[in-house]
Formats: C-alpha cells, sequence, structure tokens
C-alpha cells in the first residue's frame, strides 16, 4: 500500500482493573482524544489542546508518547516533516488512560502513515509492551470491556472482548491533582494473603457475569477489591467518602478508576442524585474537582478522517 500523508483518529479513555480485575480487565469510556497529523514546511512540532493543556506541553519531545508510538511503528517516518495536533478530553495522569491513549494513538497513525502493515492484535502488542500492562491499552484499541492474559506457549498477550449493554451509565470524578501510575504501583506488595487472591477472583467471575449479562444486581460486589484499591487509596482518602456518597444515592457500584485518583461511578438511572451527592462530598471535603456524565465505549480506536 502506498503511505499516505495525514490522518485524524479519536481514542477513548479507559478505565484499568475496573475493581478486583488488577493489570487484566479493562473498560473503555466514551471520552476521546482526537489526534491529527499532516505535513508540516516548519520542523516538528505538536500541538497540545483542551483538557491538562499545560501538563502535555510540559513534556520534552524525547518522551512525548504519541511520537514514540509513531516511530515504533514507523521506524523510517522523519517526524521534521510533521506536524502532530493533540486535542484533549482525557486528563493527565487522573487513572482514565492517558499514557495508553496516547501510546496507542501513536501507534495506529505509524502504521496508518507507512501503510496499515500491521495488524491491530501487533499494536496491541507493541503497546502493551510500552506500558507494562494489558488493561488501558487493550480496550483503549478495541473498546468495550477487555480481559487480558498472557498466552505462553504462543508468546502472545490474547484478550476477549465483551461489549457493554447501553443501560449502564457511568460519572466520573475527576479531582484537580493527578497520580502517577509507577509511583502507586510501588506501594502493592508482591506477596498477598491466598483469602484476598480467592475474594478477588469470585469478584472478577461476578463482575464478568454482571457486565455480560446487563444484569447489574450485583455490581457492587462484583467491583469490591482485597489487592490494590485499599492500598492505592491511602494517597487520597478524601475519595472514600465521595465512594460511600455515591453508593448511598443509589449507585450500582463505585471504584477507583486505575491507580487514581479519579473516582469511577455506574448507574442505571438516579443520576441527577448521584451527581448532586459527589457534588457536596467534594464540597465537605475541600476537594476541588469535576463530575461527568459518559457511558463505556464498545469502539476502540477510529479514523475520523
Amino acid at each position: 500500500m502506498i503511505p499516505k500523508d495525514e490522518i485524524t483518529i479519536k481514542i477513548p479513555g479507559s478505565t484499568g482493573n475496573v475493581g478486583p480485575g488488577f493489570d487484566c480487565i479493562g473498560l473503555a469510556v466514551n471520552i476521546f482524544n482526537k489526534i491529527s497529523i499532516k505535513k508540516s514546511d516548519k520542523n516538528f512540532e505538536i500541538e497540545n489542546n483542551g483538557v491538562s493543556k499545560e501538563k502535555y506541553d510540559e513534556i520534552p519531545y524525547e518522551q512525548n508518547l504519541i511520537a514514540k508510538g509513531i516511530k515504533l511503528s514507523y521506524p523510517e517516518i522523519d517526524l521534521d516533516k510533521y506536524k502532530i495536533i493533540n486535542d484533549n478530553n482525557i486528563p493527565y495522569a487522573g487513572g482514565l488512560g492517558s499514557s495508553a491513549a496516547s501510546i496507542s494513538g501513536g501507534l495506529f497513525i505509524g502504521n496508518y502513515l507507512s501503510g496499515s502493515k500491521l495488524s491491530s492484535e501487533d499494536l496491541m502488542q507493541m503497546a502493551i509492551a510500552i506500558e507494562g500492562h494489558p488493561d488501558n491499552a487493550t480496550p483503549c484499541i478495541f473498546g468495550g470491556l477487555t480481559i487480558s492474559y498472557y498466552n505462553d506457549n504462543k508468546s502472545r498477550w490474547m484478550f476477549k472482548k465483551i461489549n457493554i449493554k447501553n443501560n449502564l451509565n457511568i460519572m466520573t470524578f475527576v479531582p484537580n491533582f493527578t497520580s502517577e501510575t509507577n509511583t502507586s504501583r510501588k506501594k502493592i506488595p508482591q506477596n498477598i494473603p491466598l483469602n484476598n487472591a480467592i475474594n478477588n477472583m469470585s469478584r472478577v467471575a461476578l463482575l464478568i457475569d454482571s457486565i455480560s449479562s446487563g444484569d447489574y444486581t450485583f455490581l457492587n460486589d462484583a467491583t469490591q477489591d482485597y489487592i490494590h484499591q485499599n492500598i492505592r487509596l491511602e494517597s487520597f482518602p478524601k475519595i472514600k467518602y465521595l465512594m460511600a456518597s455515591a453508593m448511598e444515592a443509589g449507585a450500582l457500584g463505585a471504584i477507583l478508576s486505575g491507580s487514581g485518583p479519579t473516582l469511577m461511578v455506574f448507574s442505571e438511572g438516579k443520576e441527577f442524585t448521584i451527581d448532586y451527592e459527589l457534588k457536596e462530598a467534594a464540597r465537605k471535603h475541600n476537594l476541588d474537582g469535576k463530575v461527568t456524565l459518559t457511558k463505556a465505549s464498545n469502539e476502540g480506536i477510529q479514523i475520523v478522517k
């Protein structure tokens, strides 16, 4: 195929873990970044717009994950001849898959410009290698709820996608501070009690059944975690008050999104009440942030034009 010179794509945000599915379950959400690349007469340039613009502007070129992804999937490209426009809706380091969106978006763009020589599964392998874990990269590329695992016989990451029913609503509370995943992960013990592992396995099974069936009766139980969430909440304890307020207002479940600090709440009705109670709890505990009502996305990366 003949290489193309420009493309615009949109990439969904994602939540990793979804409660008990530590490092293996992820969910794409209907919050999209849009990335465009086009030929330019100037030297390489990245224009950041939207949410967390200042944070993205601070990232040096050598550490920019979009550029890194492009060059990995298209090593021959001369980025000095291109301009990238990064329109963000996913907050930086907020627990909604900002790094996975940048990496996966860059890989997709590079592959497209070079003639689409790699499959989506190939791009997934590359994204996971950079991220270090699959729970954001996989739903980011393919959408839906994804269960990822490493197949030793094939030496490849594999996944199963489950489409989300439209009756499930998602509310996020994004605080005005960030949390780096690598820092958060260091606090999680390498060895866990057997009973904690058993509790998580049972919750994962319940979570998959709840999402697959669209019956959310047990979603609160299904999103409980015994490995990472309480440890991570120690870094931002005020989020616990918001979780409790959401559940008292009628939410189906409440989780720390990824490594946090974003809170994700699941609902099927009562969104107005939950929204009010989240904001009221945040006000009482002097926690600045933004509440957003959205849904899961069954679509992953898509070409806009």
